[in-house]
């Protein structure tokens, strides 16, 4: 059995996953498009196979919502704001909770 070795970036990548998470939940749905665009962005990122399979049963309502680290996360905070948005607006709308929600995390990562 090998150990699997994973980046910085993917552990960044994965704490962006989860705050996605919390993100397409925010309207009490989540949008085919919106599933679709958060997998694709934890693949891209070099998110692992387990943890990918953890934001898949997240997705579903399977699992509960795992808390992003936020600290991890600050630095970046540009870079994690665009993809957030980026996200809410893969089903061509941004709901008023989303927007809502927009705001909070953005005064989160001040």
């Amino acid at each position: 059995m090998s150990a699997e070795v994973v980046s910085a970036d993917a552990k960044f990548g994965f704490e962006v996953v989860k705050l996605l998470l919390q993100a397409v939940w925010a309207d009490g749905e989540v949008a085919s498009e919106e599933a679709e665009a958060l997998h694709d962005y934890a693949v891209r990122s070099g998110v692992t196979q387990t943890e990918i399979e953890t934001l898949d049963a997240c997705l579903t309502g399977q699992a509960p919502l795992p808390p992003p680290n936020l600290g991890l996360l600050k630095p970046r905070r540009t870079e994690v704001l665009r993809v957030v948005q980026k996200l809410l607006l893969a089903d061509d709308r941004m709901h008023e909770d989303e927007e809502a929600l927009l705001g909070e995390i953005a005064t989160l990562l001040g």
